[in-house]
């Protein structure tokens, strides 16, 4: 009888003697063993790549959601720049309107207005041995816009009140001189001093002043010569102005 040790426990080694039909027993089992573990391998293997696909699926699952939700939000912050793009473009054609109503505004209260302006000169020149009056008559109109100038009288009289410009010239030749003055309402304004007699005089002088002041509808405005002097004004580049430059304060 052969003896063969076999190792068949956990606990410390024993070996015992067994026969032949009992180490076929043992060699059957130890296969069996060895079926089972393969078996018990494969099956957990199976369960860990079902395991491994579910997550993977979930995984898979989980990224589409993302990349909708991604669209989705994209999507919305689309809207949101057209939102703004559309709410820009109404402030815009809405800053349009507002500028066209106030543009039409002024318009209708430019037309409402009335411009003033008048422009003359004298015919003819003043001199010493002519009988000049207190005011001088520009007798030639250029424009007068409001028909507040008289050139039968040479007053101007204010159609509208407002803030007006006023401006007159005065040329005399070499040797001679005139002076005069704005007056408004009988209250001097402005003088005017146009003195070409010196000794070194050789060419005609001119003088130019101007005021700007306040003026109410119905003031009369004028040019004088001041007290009895001047003895000569030369015609045609003599003249007389004023316009309305705006309105006055409703203070």
């Amino acid at each position: 009888m052969t003896k063969i040790y076999v190792y068949t426990s956990p606990e410390p080694l024993i070996f015992q003697s067994i026969t032949m039909q009992q180490q076929d027993i043992v060699i059957t089992l130890s296969v069996c063993a060895v079926i089972m573990t393969t078996v018990f391998f494969e099956h957990r293997m199976q369960q860990v790549e079902e395991t491994c696909a579910r997550a993977q699926s979930y995984i898979n699952n989980g990224s589409q959601k993302a990349g909708k939700s991604e669209e989705m939000i994209g999507g919305e912050r689309v809207d949101a720049e057209d939102a703004d793009e559309r709410s820009e473009r109404t402030e815009a054609t809405m800053r349009r309107h507002k500028s066209n109503d106030l543009m039409e505004d002024e318009l209708s209260q430019l037309s409402a207005r009335k411009a003033v302006a008048f422009s003359v000169t004298i015919g003819h020149s003043l001199t010493d041995n002519e009988k000049v009056s207190e005011i001088v008559i520009y007798d030639i109109v250029e424009i007068n816009i409001g028909e507040g100038y008289d050139p039968t009288t040479g007053i101007f009289r204010v159609p509208e009140s407002g803030a007006y410009a006023f401006q007159w010239t005065s040329v005399t030749i070499p040797g001679k001189w005139f002076e005069t003055e704005l007056n408004i309402n009988g209250h001097q304004k402005r003088l005017n001093s146009c003195n070409n007699k010196g000794e070194t005089a050789s060419s005609n002088l001119s003088c130019t002043s101007m005021v700007i002041t306040e003026a109410k509808e119905g003031d009369i405005v004028w040019i004088a010569k001041f007290g009895q002097d001047g003895d000569y004004l030369m015609e045609m580049y003599s003249s007389f102005s004023g316009w309305k430059i705006g309105e006055l304060s409703k203070e």
